[in-house]
């Protein structure tokens, strides 16, 4: 049986620098695979090359057979070959916050983002077996500017799986979603592994389907290793990474304050639907948080009503919530000296920047607590914009525009925007999504030294492993209301019971 896409020797070169290759694969029908690999190992733009989004460089030979004969094109195929991916989500939050998700997934039968053809009812049907399999009828009657993260994705992987296509390529498919939609998501695949061959890039084996057994790992844009899940695991215990052993970069003081947020009476209603109810939440000098609570709880809203992104809403009984940080300084003293890290900000940077700003420019923004430059920096701010792009690995890629960065580099440049103004309070969006297993570890390194240096942290995640061990103040949310409050230690206690 002849492979549905090879790969013979190909590379891919972009602005001069080699992204992958030399690099030779088959991907057989029925027989799915796991690309393993770090960030900015070049996963991405192999998949991209497999599904023709970009062609291979002189010399190398790519073949597509899905039963027609083969063809070296990808044109009239891409029906064939469905794709998960970041960029498209964040494409969807972007410029279509008014669209249904029913509309999306619809769009899939035809490989446009947005629906610009009337479906046929068999597409139609189709579609409807997609979301009844999902269990996603909520989320495909809404409006995708009203969706969390989590929700989102659940959406784009409907969408893809729609047309049923005979190779399902999965870019990180499982970051972003809490620990019970990952395993909703691992079932589907399971199932839709009966449909299509897929082929799901990962930089972590635990996000990968028990389905898949054959795995490849990329390193530099090329397989270093391959062979079943055990072989793979063994490998990679084996490496070490060589961790930075500069010292963390000098934090100025802060001013000390009475308290360092008071939420009263906080809700929080967008495009009609109310997110957050009636939360009240005070957090002191000294404490560190972990928010904890599935995608679409609300805790996105939480960071973003501390922020000033939304407003309290007027309740009936409770009157207008009030929002207080930094022992009472207003929105625009408090703004410089929180940092944020958050899909959000960086959906932010790709609406008013294009991505053309360089990584060490969006360090530098952080002083601001701006999108953007606003003004030249000075030579401390310098600086310190380089020793942290060094602590997050990137020094290298300090000049490199954001959008040649990969999704988990980017999100390192943000964590480093956060830390190098020396924040008096550090706020934390699901921090670790889109970032392998080393790199997650440094980073993690990283928040417990300036936990340690006296930087109070409010983390929100669903993947409560991601704690840091100076957290000692949990707070749940649950379909926006507060579930608990109270410390670590009483938290692992209820939660045992």
């Amino acid at each position: 049986m002849c492979p549905l896409i090879s790969l013979n020797n190909c590379t891919v070169t972009r602005n001069g620098s080699r992204l992958v290759g030399p690099v030779s694969l088959t991907i057989e029908r029925g027989k799915h695979l796991a690309l393993i690999g770090a960030n900015g190992s070049g996963k991405t733009t192999l998949l991209r090359l497999l599904r023709g989004e970009f062609p291979p460089d002189g010399g190398g030979i790519r073949l597509y057979d899905f039963g027609e004969g083969e063809q070296s094109s990808a044109l009239g195929l891409r029906h064939r070959i469905g794709l998960v991916s970041a960029e498209l989500q964040e494409y969807y939050t972007l410029h279509a916050p008014r669209t249904s998700g029913r509309s999306i997934i619809l769009a899939g039968f035809f490989d446009t983002p947005l629906l610009y053809s009337t479906p046929s009812p068999e597409q139609e049907a189709q579609a409807d077996a997609i979301i009844n399999t999902l269990g996603i009828h909520d989320l495909a009657d809404a409006d995708l500017g009203t969706l969390s993260t989590g929700q989102m994705r659940k959406l784009v992987i409907a969408r893809a799986l729609a047309p049923r296509p005979d190779v399902l390529l999965l870019d990180e498919s499982m970051e972003g979603l809490d620990a019970a939609s990952r395993e909703e998501v691992r079932s589907l695949l399971d199932k839709a592994g009966n449909i299509s061959t897929l082929v799901c890039a990962a930089h972590r084996i635990g996000d990968v389907p028990e389905t898949i057994k054959q795995t490849v790992v990329i390193e530099g844009g090329t397989v270093v290793v391959s062979g079943s899940r055990q072989h793979i695991v063994d490998h990679l215990g084996e490496r070490r990474m060589e961790l930075m052993a500069c010292d963390l970069p000098d934090r100025q003081l802060r001013d000390t304050y009475d308290f360092l947020l008071r939420l009263r009476h906080c809700s929080v209603v967008v495009g009609g639907t109310r997110i957050l109810h009636d939360i009240n939440w005070t957090v002191l000098p000294g404490e560190n948080w972990l928010v904890l609570g599935a995608n679409g709880a609300g805790k996105s809203t939480l960071l973003k009503l501390i922020t000033s992104e939304v407003a309290p809403y007027a309740d009936d009984d409770d009157g207008i919530g009030t929002v207080e940080r930094l022992g009472g300084l207003t929105v625009d003293e408090a703004r410089p000296r929180i940092g944020v890290v958050s899909p959000a900000l960086q959906i932010n940077y790709a609406r008013e920047l294009a991505w053309e700003v360089t990584a060490l420019e969006t360090v530098l923004s952080g002083y601001r607590g701006s999108v953007g430059m606003l003004d030249q920096p000075t030579d401390e701010e310098l600086e310190g914009a380089r020793k942290w792009l060094k602590h997050v690995g990137l020094d290298h890629l300090s000049e490199r525009p954001l959008r040649r960065l990969s999704y988990g580099q980017q999100r390192r440049v943000f964590l480093a925007r956060a830390m190098a103004p020396a924040p008096a309070l550090l706020l934390l969006d699901e921090p670790m999504t889109g970032l392998d297993a080393a790199s997650r570890g440094v980073l993690l390194g990283l928040l417990q030294q300036l936990a340690e240096s006296g930087v109070p942290i409010i983390m929100v995640t669903h993947h409560a492993e991601d704690r840091i061990p100076a957290i000692n103040r949990v707070m749940t949310i649950e379909n926006g209301r507060q579930a608990f409050v109270g410390t670590l230690e009483e938290y692992e206690k209820s939660a045992s019971h």
